[in-house]
Parts: C-alpha cells; sequence; structure tokens
C-alpha cells in the first residue's frame, strides 16, 4: 500500500487500490465507529493517546468511505448547498481521500467536553504539532489553497507514514508539495 498515494481533485483513487488495504474499525462510542485503513488506525489510537496526556481532547468522526457514501455524500450537499458550494468543498466520488481509508475527519473537544467550532483555528492550532509525529499530516493547510484545491480545514488530517510526514512539516510542504518533490528527485517517498 502506497501511504503517499495522492487523491485530489485531478487524481482519483486507482481502481484496484483498495485491493492492498484492511480496514479496521475505531470505537469512538459503544455504538459508534469510524473505520480506517489499520496502520492509519493504530498510528490515530497513540495519537489519541499522546493528546489526551497533553489535555487536547479529540475523537475520529470520519475516516473510510465507500464509493457510495461519498456518492450520498455529494448529492446531499449538492441539494442542500447547490453544486458550487459543493464543488468547492466535497470531494467529487472517487476523488475522495476517504476513500483510501487514510484521511480522518476529527472532532476537538475543550476542558468541559464541549466540541469545539471548527472556526476556532487556536484551539484546533494545539495539536497541529504533534500530527507528523505518529505519520500524520494537516492535509489541507491555510494559505495553501492554489496548491491542495480545498480551503483549510483544521479537522481533515491524512496518514502518510512517519519518514513522508516529518518532511512535509519540516519544509512546511502540502502533499502535493511533497508528491512533486520525491518525483523531482527520484526518492522512495517511503
Amino acid at each position: 500500500m502506497n501511504k503517499t498515494i495522492l487523491v485530489n481533485r485531478d487524481n482519483p483513487v486507482p481502481s484496484d487500490y483498495l485491493n492492498s488495504v484492511e480496514i479496521v474499525l475505531i470505537e469512538v462510542t459503544e455504538d459508534y465507529s469510524v473505520p480506517l485503513e489499520k496502520e492509519a488506525a493504530e498510528k490515530y489510537l497513540q495519537l489519541k493517546q499522546r493528546l489526551d496526556s497533553l489535555g487536547i481532547h479529540v475523537e475520529a468522526l470520519s475516516g473510510f468511505r465507500t464509493q457510495e457514501t461519498q456518492e450520498r455524500i455529494w448529492r446531499d450537499s449538492v441539494a442542500a448547498h447547490g453544486e458550487q458550494h459543493t464543488r468547492r468543498y466535497v470531494a467529487k466520488p472517487g476523488y475522495s481521500e476517504h476513500q483510501t481509508g487514510l484521511a480522518l475527519d476529527l472532532t476537538l473537544y475543550d476542558a468541559r467536553g464541549n466540541m469545539v467550532a471548527e472556526d476556532d483555528i487556536e484551539a484546533h492550532a494545539r495539536f497541529f504539532p504533534y500530527l507528523h509525529t505518529f505519520g500524520f499530516i494537516l492535509r489541507y493547510p491555510a494559505g495553501k489553497e492554489g496548491v491542495t484545491g480545498y480551503p483549510f480545514e483544521p479537522w481533515h488530517i491524512r496518514y502518510v507514514g512517519e519518514k513522508a510526514a516529518a518532511a512535509i512539516y519540516k519544509n512546511g510542504w502540502t502533499l502535493e508539495e511533497y508528491v512533486s518533490h520525491v518525483r523531482e528527485n527520484d526518492e522512495d517517498p517511503q
């Protein structure tokens, strides 16, 4: 499995990709689990434990999505918000990182257990410096909209492995920039 597979508006999930991926469930509550690729799930649980020890409380909200689920999300968004809004904020079916099992949306909670608003950037920024240690990156960082094709999403993280995550974090890159660098320099992405 290629942990640094580039899936975005221009690069779909390869049709045979899921043949090499093992999806497991992360239990969030007694009656709610989030599916995620096995290695990414293990690293997320380690990340969550570390963040909890620092008083930063996150929960997995959304992980792996099937083609059918992404189609439903797309249709529901078009119906509720229109096609222009949907094209800006929602990945087309087949072009969503969630369909790799490597992307994860997080919900952040304050010390009292209340959900932190998605636009509270300062609160979310508290966990950004810890992501790369466990092989994750902030997938859609602020100021990189022209590169990623998506607006800043402080809740959307992506598992790429520790080596790639460290390079991305150190250089302030996006996954697109990392993949381009690896290709230009004929490096091993893992």
